[in-house]
């Protein structure tokens, strides 16, 4: 299961969140603001890339600043697809095999750390 940026909707009106957009279209018009999580921390922000550098920054893995997928060259989008080409050298798209030590550290690069 990815553990990317989750994406929640905020009402202008009655300050209730959305799960979907669908609902607070209904809800909130006209005002609707997106909010971006870091699935790690819960911490909320403004845009989807500072989101993801948050997600990042958990991770603290050498290399995970990749732009590209050295294997295919398909853009690292998303924490999830940077963190699989830090351990491993690739992405899950062009090869979704990976050790099973390279999905152990992949896991736990996702997960909240102990304090």
């Amino acid at each position: 299961m990815s553990k990317g940026v989750v994406i929640k909707y905020d009402c202008g009106q009655c300050g209730e969140r959305h799960d979907h957009e669908d609902g607070a279209i209904e809800c909130c018009q006209p005002e609707i603001d997106t909010v971006y999580i870091c699935p790690i921390c819960d911490k909320e922000h403004d845009s989807m890339k500072v989101a993801e550098q948050c997600v990042l920054a958990h991770a603290d893995l050498e290399g995970a600043d990749c732009e590209h997928c050295p294997s295919c060259m398909r853009p690292a989008e998303t924490a999830q697809l940077r963190i699989e080409i830090a351990v491993a050298g690739h992405c899950s798209t062009c090869n979704p095999i990976y050790s099973a030590e390279q999905n152990l550290q992949i896991k736990y690069a996702l997960e909240p750390k102990e304090l």
